[in-house]
């Protein structure tokens, strides 16, 4: 990913936190089954300040507790870890983790954490004030009625019955996304990028559906499915033709721009690897 400097209304100096390899990153948070599932999870810290942590947060794991999910948060099992004295946790001298920000949980990538209520307070009205920047990449089917840069600016209301964002004029709350096309695959795929300074839940999936281009695998907002082995290699033999390429919804949040203080910062979030493997598979290099 692209690693220049963002910048940040009313910021004075930035500083950039960047993992080039998730695999050579050591500092880490374990996670124990049952806390994130059934499986233990490793989550990389990609940056942290005596204020707050930033996570590399996999998909299918949400931030906080939402009433549209019941996938377990990192809030609760970062707090409950905390209070059990786990070590890793004790030495970030956090007195408490709150999450910045709601990320749904099908998105992956950075995850912010205030690690005192002060933080929290300042952090929180910050991103409720606009003041942040971020950077979403996803992959869709090629639309040639789509723009290859546009702003979508559909105010957004959640649905009455559904668990999804709708766009309404009378009712909507104002959201604001900015979108780029970022590659093109001859196999009929883009990869976009998607900014904002402030999103509510589904946002960029919402807007990005209005706009003829919803995320790979996203059902909810009726998303191309991903390809097989027998699409990309017709003449495969294969055992596995028709597995799919790529499970999960292919988006990532893969820069947050924020101040804290008088100092902006950057963190970013390499794409998972089965992403970066898919779009490699699919020809897109950007």
């Amino acid at each position: 990913m692209p690693s220049d400097s963002l910048v940040v209304p009313g910021a004075f100096c930035i500083q950039l936190f960047e993992v080039p390899e998730k695999s050579k990153n050591k500092d880490v948070i374990g996670f124990p089954p049952p806390l994130l599932g059934e499986l233990p999870l490793r989550l990389n810290v990609l940056a942290g300040t005596e204020d707050w942590m930033a996570l590399d947060k996999p998909a299918a794991v949400g931030t906080r507790a939402h009433p549209w999910n019941d996938t377990p948060d990192l809030d609760s099992t970062l707090n409950l870890q905390l209070e059990a004295g786990k070590p890793e946790l004790r030495r970030t001298g956090a007195s408490l983790f709150g999450s910045v920000y709601y990320l749904d949980p099908e998105i992956s990538g950075v995850a912010l954490f205030a690690k005192n209520r002060d933080a929290l307070a300042d952090l929180r009205n910050r991103f409720g004030s606009g003041e942040c920047q971020f950077t979403f990449t996803f992959l869709s089917a090629w639309n040639k009625e789509t723009p290859s840069e546009f702003q979508a600016d559909a105010p957004l209301l959640p649905h009455r019955v559904k668990l999804k964002m709708i766009p309404s004029t009378a009712k909507g709350k104002k959201s604001l996304t900015h979108f780029t096309r970022l590659a093109d695959s001859d196999l009929g795929w883009t990869l976009w990028q998607a900014q904002t300074g402030f999103f509510r839940p589904h946002q960029v999936r919402a807007h990005a559906a209005v706009h003829g281009i919803p995320v790979l695998g996203d059902e909810v907002y009726d998303g191309p499915i991903a390809p097989t082995v027998r699409q990309l290699q017709p003449r495969a033999r294969r055992t596995d033709l028709d597995a799919a390429l790529f499970r999960g919804y292919a988006i990532h949040l893969s820069r947050v721009g924020f101040s804290a203080g008088e100092e902006a910062t950057v963190v970013e979030s390499p794409l998972p690897k089965p992403f970066a493997l898919l779009l490699k598979r699919l020809g897109i290099v950007f």
